[in-house]
């Protein structure tokens, strides 16, 4: 049966229209399709498939406020595995001293003065002391009796606390006595984390400093350097006690480092004594960053490895001492 032509035409055009649905179809919507279900499982670039991101890193902490306990490790090459002792040395796992002396003029006099230069791993290192604990009345004993009772290395006058423990504010071995009446004198602390601060009247509250954990309170004065380690030019004291006298001091450097410094003075081969922004010059000079004065004059004195260092006017007793010590419990 012979097609008519209509019908032929009709026939290659949907032939035609089929093949090119198909062509379309395998060639454009198929690949789209797969391209699409690609995407929506694939992870994306960088992580693996069937693994989850890994969490963002924490934020860096900084490191730990220094303490006592790394010491040990910043001031490792002071200090030694056995004990070692010399005129002027004491080495320990915990306590290294080195004393010298110091002679030279100053404002035309002779002036000659003793520094020791002190590290210690624990904070126990740096007692005080007062025979029978008795701060409670004025107890006096010869300066090298008492740093042998005290078990010092190294000890100088203290600042004649127990002469005035019924007023200030004062603590000793972290224990706080008379915390009601703040005295009129600076003040200087050392806390449980090793730093050293003075502070002039007005400047603190008992409530401030307990916080802080202090070690020990000295109420003797003054402070002798500002904040920035430079020789103060006016000092919180009598004319008599600024003019020149034998001296006792004590300095600081950071957490761990410390230096007690002792002059003699009132002496008749010449030894003039320092004057108080004297003595503050010297502990410049040493690049201490805080220092302050501690009882003078014929209480002046230091003792090391018990033999008294500098020469002194007089032989006043002692109500009390600072002291450089083994701790009580070896580490």
């Amino acid at each position: 049966m012979r097609r008519s032509l209509p019908f032929m035409i009709i026939q290659d055009v949907l032939l035609t229209g089929l093949i090119l649905c198909v062509f379309a179809f395998f060639h454009h919507v198929l690949p789209r399709m797969e391209a699409v279900d690609k995407s929506e499982s694939s992870p994306a670039p960088g992580v693996q498939a069937g693994i989850s991101p890994s969490p963002a890193p924490e934020t860096e902490q900084p490191a730990p406020a220094q303490t006592e306990e790394t010491w040990g490790d910043k001031f490792a090459q002071y200090f030694s595995q056995e004990i070692q002792t010399g005129e002027n040395f004491y080495k320990s796992p915990n306590v290294s001293v080195t004393v010298e002396t110091v002679e030279g003029e100053l404002e035309g006099h002779f002036q000659r003065w003793y520094v020791a230069d002190i590290y210690i791993k624990d904070i126990s290192c740096f007692s005080a002391y007062v025979e029978n604990d008795s701060y409670e009345s004025y107890v006096t004993t010869p300066a090298l009796e008492l740093a042998e009772l005290a078990g010092a290395i190294l000890s100088i006058n203290g600042d004649y606390c127990n002469a005035q423990a019924q007023s200030g504010f004062f603590v000793r071995n972290g224990i706080a006595y008379q915390q009601e009446q703040l005295p009129r004198c600076d003040i200087c602390v050392l806390y449980m984390d090793g730093s050293l601060e003075t502070y002039a009247p007005g400047e603190y509250t008992a409530e401030e400093i307990l916080e802080r954990q202090p070690w020990q309170i000295w109420k003797f004065g003054p402070e002798l350097l500002d904040g920035e380690g430079q020789p103060l030019e006016s000092f919180n004291t009598s004319s008599a006690i600024e003019a020149a006298n034998p001296r006792s001091a004590l300095g600081y450097y950071e957490p761990g480092h410390y230096c007690f410094v002792v002059s003699e003075g009132r002496l008749s081969d010449g030894g003039y004594g320092l004057a108080m922004g004297e003595l503050a010059q010297i502990f410049s000079d040493l690049g201490c960053k805080r220092a302050y004065n501690l009882d003078g004059g014929d209480s002046a004195c230091m003792v090391f490895n018990g033999e008294l260092c500098n020469i002194r006017s007089g032989q006043r007793e002692l109500g009390d001492i600072l002291l450089i010590k083994e701790p009580e419990v070896q580490p």
